[in-house]
C-alpha cells in the first residue's frame, strides 16, 4: 500500500485498518493465555478510538507503559519465543499508532517520548512487521488493502466506523 493511498484516507480508518491486521494476528494468542485479557482490552480499547474518539491518547499510552510496569510492552520484552514476541510488538504498535493518532487529533502538542518517532509513514512500517511476524501474509494485507479502499476511498468520508462492520468489509467476509 502506497503512502499516498494511505493518506487519502481518514485518521480512523488508517487506525481501524492497523487493528484490523492486529486482530488477525492477536488471533494466534490463545484466551487461556495469561496475557489474552490485556492484550484483548488494548485492541478494544483501540476499537473505542478508531470508533468514536472516545478514549483519549493518555490512556491509551497506559496500556503500553505505565508506572506499575504492567504495560502490554513488557510481553514482548519477556517473551523467548520470537514469532509470539513480534506478534506482543505488532499490537505494542497498534496501540501506538492509535494513542499517536489520538494525541494529534487532540491538538497535543507534546507526546510521550516512545511516539516522537512516530508519523505518516509508520503505518507502512507497521504493515511490513505485521508480515514478519509471519502470522499473516503479504497477499492477505494486499488483499485487505483492495477492500479497504473500496469501502473507505476518501478523505472527509464521515462513514461511521464500526468494528464488526469495518472488519467484515476489509477481510470481506461479507
Amino acid at each position: 500500500m502506497e503512502l499516498q493511498i494511505i493518506n487519502s484516507l481518514e485518521d480512523e480508518v488508517k487506525v481501524g485498518f492497523a487493528i484490523t491486521i492486529a486482530e488477525k494476528v492477536f488471533s494466534k494468542i490463545k484466551a487461556v493465555d495469561a496475557r489474552y485479557t490485556d492484550g484483548r482490552e488494548a485492541l478494544n480499547q483501540c476499537w473505542t478510538w478508531a470508533e468514536s474518539n472516545g478514549i483519549s491518547g493518555d490512556n491509551l499510552y497506559k496500556l503500553i507503559d505505565n508506572a506499575e510496569c504492567t504495560g502490554i510492552s513488557e510481553f514482548a520484552e519477556d517473551e523467548d519465543d520470537l514469532n509470539v514476541a513480534r506478534l506482543w510488538s505488532l499490537l505494542v504498535d497498534t496501540v501506538c499508532y492509535t494513542s499517536w493518532r489520538a494525541y494529534k487529533k487532540e491538538k497535543r502538542k507534546y507526546l510521550p517520548q516512545s511516539l516522537e518517532g512516530i508519523k505518516e509513514e509508520s503505518l507502512i512500517i507497521f504493515i511490513e512487521s505485521a508480515i514478519e511476524t509471519t502470522f499473516v501474509t503479504k497477499e492477505e494485507i494486499v488483499t485487505m488493502g483492495q477492500h479497504l479502499l473500496s469501502n473507505y476511498q476518501v478523505r472527509n468520508d464521515k462513514r461511521v466506523i464500526i468494528r464488526d462492520d469495518f472488519m467484515k468489509k476489509v477481510m470481506n467476509e461479507y
